[in-house]
């Protein structure tokens, strides 16, 4: 297990923590307070393997592999600043937090996953965490990260070299389809009185933010 820090620099509360792993009936991740456009930081290296854009579920959120086979996702972003493929060190921007998707307000919904791909089961990630991360002079290369079954094939073509670089464009692979887990059976609803179209998606037990 690599060394996670916080996705963010100073403190902000939780709004809901992680209750479970089944994502039908549990909160299979932790959200906190974060202001509109809150700079979101990678927990650890690693290399992004998903960078997407949806209108419901985890709106445009960002997943990034670890060694050890962990990923972190991040989720409700306003703006996504690495595409997939990207390399980047532990502290190093990734993102602005925000309120997209499934959202009722600005926060970040922060997910530890562990296992051979980005569907893996969720953890709790608040013990792992080590607090702030630390600030980025230089990337880290990332280790370990043979064998994933998702990793895309650009990995390592696009670098991002400090916290406060240019966003990477070039997403040209990036797709809008989400976790096969996040699949809503037509018919279902999300919350009364809102019907979800068959083939919508939802975020797997997270309700709105109180």
């Amino acid at each position: 297990m690599p060394t996670l820090y916080k996705p963010f620099r100073g403190s902000h509360g939780i709004s809901r923590g992680f209750t479970g792993r089944d994502y039908r009936t549990q909160h299979t991740g932790v959200d906190y307070r974060t202001p509109k456009r809150t700079p979101v930081l990678a927990s650890a290296a690693g290399v992004v393997v998903r960078s997407v854009d949806l209108t419901v579920s985890y709106g445009r959120y960002i997943i990034i592999a670890h060694s050890g086979g962990v990923f972190t996702l991040y989720a409700h972003l306003d703006k996504r600043q690495a595409g997939e493929g990207a390399r980047v060190a532990v502290g190093q921007r990734i993102g602005l937090s925000g309120s997209t998707g499934r959202s009722t307000g600005p926060h970040l919904h922060f997910e530890v996953r562990k296992g051979r791909n980005s569907s893996a089961a969720t953890v709790n990630p608040v013990p792992l965490l080590k607090g702030s991360p630390p600030t980025v002079t230089e990337l880290t290369e990332p280790t370990g990260l043979t064998g994933l079954t998702d990793a895309p094939g650009a990995v390592g073509a696009a670098v991002v070299s400090a916290p406060e670089a240019a966003e990477v464009t070039d997403v040209t692979d990036v797709t809008d389809e989400p976790d096969t887990r996040e699949v809503v059976e037509p018919g279902e609803t999300v919350e009364p009185g809102e019907a979800v179209e068959p083939g919508g998606v939802r975020e797997p037990g997270v309700a709105p933010d109180q």
